[in-house]
């Protein structure tokens, strides 16, 4: 198998429910709805909620679409504005895909970014942070598998999109701010108390080992080049924000912009190379754009739960890294550089790779 392609994580089985659907949910197939919420769907509805089963029928969509007054007194704030938007849904009448151009592309945007995807700005264009956003929204929202996600907004696809969605942590009651990563379906999620202010796709650890020689930002202002190895894997559990880097930082597992560290070494951080895959040394890479933002939107001290679809983060507490250590096929030899940030030359290890 293509290592690049290997599966870290398996199919993830978590004990709550994430996604509450209501209204016009119902007017895309069963089968996605169902999916949506891994089971039986929750629909607000007149009379209170209703648990649907395998069918749905035009009584059902017309009931409930009926029940939008009664809808505005009876649900949160979140849903009855997300419901309202629904009804007032442009209809998508033809797939939007990477590369094009559209003005409902704009719409799409605009509607990822209301529910919390952020995909950049809204200028009509499907790039590549709207793509990541709708990866996002297939995986968390629609239970499609990572390695299955398309990236195509279908007429389907908007449909739920248009719906009222709220999503729902795991880790409810919180009364600051907390973060949760879902490493099966590689998303995060910024939670404010219980609501969800932000969710991205990401790329983790891709779980296997490695060897290269990297450049070190040292605290001291100096950098340092040197020949390590280390073993790509995000750990599950419990862990808590330690500290902020501004700008850029060369480190151990490569180059990070505006890390925010969690668990010694590793960081959520930006990146320019956000696959559809698990691809990093460990931390958790979030899109440019987001990332330009992210650390602010975050405090020291705030919780970060890792769930790795094996067992709760609790299990494992704060589970410790995979420790990097020397490549046993690597030489070092001393010499000056200048370090980046004084105007003097410094020593510093430079590294060569046998052959």
């Amino acid at each position: 198998m293509d290592p690049l392609r290997q599966e870290p994580h398996p199919p993830a089985v978590y004990t709550r429910r994430r996604i509450l659907v209501a209204g016009a949910v119902l007017l895309v197939p069963a089968t996605i709805a169902r999916r949506a919420l891994s089971g039986n769907s929750t629909v607000a509805t007149a009379s209170g909620s209703k648990t649907t089963g395998p069918s749905l029928t035009t009584a059902d969509v017309e009931g409930v679409l009926s029940a939008n007054t009664a809808l505005h007194q009876t649900t949160s704030t979140t849903m009855r504005a997300t419901a309202t938007a629904a009804q007032n849904a442009v209809r998508l009448d033809h797939d939007l895909s990477f590369g094009m151009s559209d003005q409902k592309v704009s719409t799409l945007q605009i509607r990822l970014a209301e529910l919390g995807f952020d995909p950049g700005d809204p200028d009509g264009a499907f790039g590549e942070a709207t793509i990541r956003a709708v990866w996002a929204f297939e995986k968390l929202v629609l239970g499609t598998k990572r390695q299955d996600t398309t990236g195509v907004v279908t007429p389907e696809t908007w449909d739920v999109m248009a719906a009222g969605i709220e999503v729902r942590p795991l880790r409810a009651g919180q009364h600051r701010t907390h973060v949760e990563v879902y490493l099966p379906e590689q998303v995060a999620v910024l939670f404010d108390g219980d609501r969800a202010s932000l969710i991205t796709h990401v790329s983790t650890g891709e779980g296997v080992e490695w060897c290269d020689e990297v450049l070190i930002d040292n605290d001291d202002g100096t950098q340092t080049t040197k020949g390590i190895c280390g073993r790509s894997i995000t750990p599950g559990g419990v862990f808590h924000f330690e500290r902020k880097v501004d700008g850029w930082r060369n480190a151990a597992l490569g180059r990070l912009y505006n890390p925010v560290y969690f668990n010694y070494g590793l960081a959520i951080h930006g990146s320019s190379n956000v696959p559809d895959r698990p691809a990093s040394h460990g931390c958790v890479r979030i899109p440019m754009h987001i990332a330009e933002y992210f650390p602010a939107r975050v405090n020291v001290g705030d919780t970060v739960y890792i769930f790795d679809g094996r067992k709760e983060p609790e299990v494992y507490g704060a589970q410790l890294p995979v420790f990097d250590w020397a490549d046993p096929n690597s030489t070092t030899t001393t010499s000056p550089i200048t370090s980046p940030n004084t105007a003097t030359s410094i020593p510093a290890t430079t590294t060569s790779t046998a052959s």
